[in-house]
């Protein structure tokens, strides 16, 4: 498995599943895309946030392709924003998914609690 590309939080989640046998458990991910999302920066803001949904889209095309391949269930949801997809996979899914290309970084969904 690609280590440089699997957050250590999930590393350790994953080693948590293995040391219990629950290989079959599913982890809610954040797959983090290798490029930059990027608009043209011409026209009206509702026009560039078109122009940067349909780009991501375009470069997250490969990493959805290889989650329906791996038969991920669920929606597969993507972020514009952070040119990211988050779904829920078996520790095997990670290590497919952490081989492929486009991705930068798989992290660990979870909840952060945040303190002021």
């Amino acid at each position: 498995m690609p280590d440089d590309k699997i957050d250590p939080s999930l590393a350790q989640e994953l080693d948590r599943l293995a040391a219990k046998g629950q290989t079959d458990q599913r982890v809610p991910v954040i797959i983090e895309h290798v490029g930059p999302a990027s608009v043209t920066g011409e026209g009206d803001p509702g026009t560039q946030l078109s122009e940067l949904e349909q780009r991501v889209r375009e470069l997250q095309s490969g990493i959805l392709k290889q989650l329906r391949d791996l038969r991920v269930g669920g929606h597969p949801r993507q972020l514009t924003l952070a040119n990211a997809v988050v779904a829920e996979l078996t520790p095997a899914q990670v290590e497919a998914i952490s081989a492929h290309s486009d991705v930068k970084r798989i992290r660990l969904a979870r909840m952060e609690k945040v303190t002021t």
